[in-house]
């Protein structure tokens, strides 16, 4: 009864997952290959084995994936089943939840693992349960060593080697098996979500126009006409610039809220439009790269916001005019998974809450 009560249990998060995921924007697709040891449970009378297996996983966002899995192994029986080889084959669907981490430059990702299956063996089938964990060590964005660990637990009803009542000599670990599963091997990510642009329309031809002969007579030069009054285009630029300066983002270095001494100048330039524009309110959010848990990337993201807003107040700037907020992890300005794309996501936001339509230039 235990074993079906989680099974149940898999059932029903993976239904409550997809149909939470169902908003969400397919990603990555995962294809792999895998070598796998078993270590067989005593009731089935076989050495431990070795065989192959394949994974195909879509990630529903980028925590959760629907993964189904297949392999095929083979076990030398021991003398109570006599002599010969016995082969196993598991085909199971599962939902995993990742962890991602960051080591070495890359986003790896630790993986909890779970779902509903079955195993065939000595020639019947039967209900099985996986459970485990894993790595996806990532070479790349594209390529990543897959480690796994499988408890597989499989219900015996059918077969007359594990089926009750237990007999001795014959069947005395009967009815369940628990099997240990170890795999290792590469997967292919392929990034679905990135279609290629359209191609360019071609272009179109344009009629030729008629060109009317020279006209003969003279032509009257035409009369000056004064410009029309309008707004100074120096003061607009200035203006432009003023605002430029004080939206400009601050980066960080990783898993640091300490202000740069090159980001330092970047909030110099934003006090001398502050102090011309006392009206002006502005909102900094903290924002943090993928490494690391949800909860620390907002709290990380809040000092990052805390630690500008500080800055300003400390040079002359009402601490009434600046609003803080945290981001974490969740508004990526780049969507890779190196540091290309970290360094551009650990900054500080600055939005312009009250007084943007008044702004003027510092003078």
């Amino acid at each position: 009864m235990r074993i079906q009560r989680l099974a149940v249990a898999s059932i029903v998060l993976t239904l409550v997952s997809s149909v939470e995921a169902a908003a969400q924007k397919l990603g990555t697709t995962e294809v792999g290959v895998f070598g796998q040891f078993t270590r067989a449970d005593e009731a089935w009378q076989t050495d431990d084995g070795f065989g192959l297996g394949g994974r195909l996983g879509v990630f529903l966002n980028r925590r959760w994936e629907l993964e189904g899995t297949f392999s095929s192994s083979t076990f030398d029986n021991k003398a109570a089943r006599g002599t010969g080889t016995s082969s196993v084959q598991t085909f199971n669907g599962q939902l995993n939840f990742n962890l991602p981490f960051g080591l070495g430059g890359q986003t790896h990702d630790l993986i909890l693992e779970g779902g509903v299956g079955g195993q065939r063996f000595a020639s019947h089938t039967d209900f099985s349960a996986p459970y485990g964990g894993g790595l996806r060590i990532r070479f790349s964005n594209a390529i990543a060593l897959r480690l796994d660990a499988i408890v597989e637990y499989v219900e015996n009803p059918t077969a007359a080697t594990f089926g009750f009542p237990p007999v001795l000599g014959r069947n005395s670990a009967a009815a369940r098996s628990t099997n240990l599963e170890l795999r290792g091997g590469l997967s292919f990510l392929l990034d679905s979500s990135k279609a290629p642009p359209p191609p360019p329309p071609a272009p179109v031809a344009q009629p030729q126009r008629e060109v009317p002969p020279p006209r003969t007579e003279p032509v009257a030069p035409p009369a000056r006409v004064a410009p029309a009054p309008g707004p100074n285009t120096d003061s607009i630029s200035a203006v432009n610039r003023a605002r430029e300066a004080l939206l400009a983002p601050v980066y960080f270095d990783f898993d640091h809220s300490e202000l740069r001494p090159d980001q330092r100048a970047v909030l110099d330039a934003k006090l001398p439009v502050m102090k011309a524009n006392p009206g002006v309110r502005i909102r900094i959010e903290g924002n943090a790269d993928e490494r690391g848990s949800d909860e620390y990337n907002l709290a990380l993201g809040m000092r990052r916001a805390q630690a500008t807003r500080k800055y300003l107040i400390d040079n002359g700037i009402d601490a009434a005019r600046i609003d803080v907020a945290s981001n974490g992890e969740e508004k990526p300005v780049c969507q890779g998974h190196d540091e290309d794309c970290w360094k551009q996501n650990r900054r500080d936001e600055f939005l312009i809450v009250a007084g943007g339509s008044s702004l003027v230039a510092p003078r």
